[in-house]
This record gives C-alpha cells, sequence and structure tokens, in this order.
C-alpha cells in the first residue's frame, strides 16, 4: 500500500510539472505571437532629407586632428523624446573648390561660435561634379584649418585664405560622393539641422524665400538665442 501511495503522489506531481509546462509554453507562444504583431504592425521609418524624415545613416572618415571612422548616428538618441535634454545636429555641406562654400567660412565660425555648446557640428566634404572640383583629403584638412595649400576654390585661392577661423569641428570625407547621393545633394553649400533624435527639423533647400531661409535664423528659431 505504501508503495502504491507514493507511486499515486508521483503521478500526481508529474501530472502538475506537465501542466506547468503546458503553461509555460502557452504563455511563451502567446507572447512570440504579441510581438511578432507589435513588430509587423510597426511602420517602418520615414527615411530620407526632408523636414519631418529621419535623416539617413552613412558611415565614413572624420578629420579633426586625425582621420577616424565616423558613423552619423553614433550621434543620434532615436529614443529622445521632445523637450528632453540632448544634442542637436547640424550637417553642413560643403566642396573645398565651390566658392560660395569658401566665402561662407566665416559664417561657419560665427554659426560655430554662436551654437557650438549645445549643437554638434558636422561638415561634410563632398565634391561636385563640375569641371575644375577636384579635391583631397590634404585639400580637405588644410581648407578646415586654413593652411597654405594653393588648391581650394579650384586653384584659384590658397586654403590659408578662407574667411573665418580654423574649424574645430569634424570634417567628414565624401570625395565618393555616397552621402551626396543618399542627401539628394541639390548642391553646396546645403545645410541640414536634426534633432537629437534624427528627425530633419530644418532643411535649406526648402526655405529658399522665406524668414528661416538664413541658416543663422534656423538655428535660433530651434534651439534659441545663444546665452
Amino acid at each position: 500500500m505504501k508503495t502504491e501511495s507514493h507511486n499515486y503522489r508521483m503521478l500526481n506531481n508529474d501530472e502538475d510539472a506537465d501542466a506547468r509546462i503546458m503553461s509555460f509554453f502557452g504563455i511563451s507562444g502567446v507572447l512570440s505571437v504579441v510581438m511578432v504583431s507589435v513588430f509587423l504592425l510597426s511602420p517602418p521609418a520615414d527615411i530620407g532629407v526632408a523636414e519631418g524624415q529621419l535623416a539617413p545613416n552613412f558611415a565614413s572618415q572624420a578629420y579633426e586632428s586625425t582621420w577616424s571612422d565616423f558613423e552619423l548616428y553614433d550621434y543620434i538618441d532615436q529614443t529622445w523624446t521632445e523637450g528632453a535634454e540632448g544634442e542637436w545636429v547640424f550637417l553642413l555641406f560643403i566642396d573645398t573648390d565651390c566658392p560660395y562654400c569658401f566665402d561662407s567660412g566665416d559664417d561657419h565660425t560665427n554659426w560655430h561660435n554662436q551654437w557650438g555648446a549645445s549643437v554638434q557640428f558636422l561638415t561634410v566634404a563632398t565634391e561636385l561634379q563640375i569641371t575644375g572640383h577636384s579635391s583631397s583629403l590634404k585639400e580637405i584638412e588644410d581648407y578646415k584649418m586654413k593652411r597654405d595649400n594653393s588648391g581650394c576654390r579650384s586653384d584659384k585661392a590658397n586654403c590659408d585664405q578662407r574667411p573665418g577661423g580654423e574649424h574645430l569641428w569634424p570634417y567628414i570625407d565624401d570625395l565618393d560622393r555616397s552621402i551626396a547621393k543618399d542627401y539628394n545633394l541639390p548642391g553646396t553649400p546645403f545645410y541640414l539641422l536634426l534633432s537629437p533624435d534624427g528627425i530633419v527639423q530644418w532643411n535649406s533647400g526648402q526655405h529658399s524665400n522665406d524668414q528661416l531661409s538664413d541658416p543663422a535664423a534656423a538655428l535660433q528659431y530651434h534651439i534659441g538665442v545663444p546665452a
């Protein structure tokens, strides 16, 4: 009789264990279905350069004092919410042979002096497909740091004559034009202001004839008056 009682208890325990296992698999199955449904129903990120879109990611080499690996999304926090602390990103697209970019060098310096404490400036140095535009990594370095190099502005100006001071923020290599293509670059200079989550809040190409056509006005509108 003791053996039968013992076996009966073991049978009950086995049945309880089976029930718990089946319950576990049932709950796991439901959770899996819910997670898959959320994934499938979540809209994909709207990626592009128009205002309201998530700026495309890109990876390249960036120059500060040396060249190093760079990825845009390292500067982006996609969990950021409006009103929270966070660093904005200002993308400046230039060509070292572009006369308009060259002449805007002092504006770039002034904007950085005013808003650089709360905005990450990033210059993307590309090469327009125009006769006489032929840059190099060395020319990008010298343009940025205002060093002696006769190749700037299509060999019509020395890089050390560029208006403004040394640009003390990263310059990103886009001599292969891969970033320019992804961003549908209309020309240079071209500017984008991104909120900390990477959303384009201001695109210079969308404000050619209004009060936000000036990048300084756009920075002041979105970031505020510099302290």
